[in-house]
Parts: structure tokens; C-alpha cells; sequence
């Protein structure tokens, strides 16, 4: 009778794992439809305003990289902070702030589908 009560314990744990890591890895796959999507290309540099270039650094100094002064300008020390923060993160060290970039620093929603009007962010 214990061997059963111990059973049905397990596969009712079992059912409360497998189903959160079921939802997880349906997220997981959803997220890396857009990595593959043609259409979203991690190497474009978007378009960057001040304020934008202001987020960008203000990422960077969280992450432990001094862009200098947080004032929405890509100066030298701005782009010394993104290449080290590029080959830190194994980033392709190129110093533009480019959809990967913008990812691994936490600020996806500053990346742009594509390359269509895409440019250096200076």
C-alpha cells in the first residue's frame, strides 16, 4: 500500500515538472522562430536617436562597462564600451550597436526587423 501511496506521490510530481518545462520550452521555441526568421537579421545596426543611444549606455554602465557620459552620444568611449562588452559576450566586435547587441544588453525592443533603413547609430 505504501509502494502505491509513494507511486502516485511521484507521478503527480512528475506531472507538476514536465508541465512547466512543456510551457518553457514552447516559449523557448517561439523565441527562436524570430532568431531564424529571415526577415530578423541579428547583424543590422538600427537607427538610434538620443534617447535611444542613452538606454544603450545606460545598459552598458549596469553591465559594468563606463560608456562615459550618458548623454545619447556614440563617442570614442561609448564604442570602447560596446566592443568590450561585444567580446566579453562573444559578440562580433565590430563597436555598432547591432540587434545582438541590443539583446544580450537586455534592450530588445530597440531592435529593428531587417536591414531596410538600418544605419550606424552615430
Amino acid at each position: 500500500m505504501k509502494a502505491l501511496a509513494f507511486a502516485a506521490v511521484a507521478i503527480l510530481s512528475l506531472s507538476a515538472i514536465t508541465l512547466p518545462t512543456a510551457l518553457l520550452l514552447a516559449q523557448a521555441s517561439q523565441t527562436s522562430s524570430t532568431r531564424t526568421d529571415p526577415k530578423f537579421d541579428m547583424d543590422a545596426v538600427p537607427s538610434l536617436n538620443e534617447e535611444k543611444v542613452r538606454r544603450v549606455q545606460q545598459a552598458l554602465q549596469s553591465k559594468g562597462f563606463d560608456p562615459g557620459p550618458i548623454d545619447g552620444v556614440i563617442g570614442r568611449r561609448t564604442e570602447d564600451a560596446i566592443r568590450g562588452f561585444q567580446d566579453r559576450y562573444g559578440i562580433s566586435t565590430s563597436a555598432k550597436v547591432d540587434n545582438q547587441t541590443l539583446y544580450a544588453l537586455g534592450t530588445p525592443d530597440l531592435a529593428r526587423p531587417g536591414r531596410e533603413g538600418s544605419q550606424s547609430a552615430r
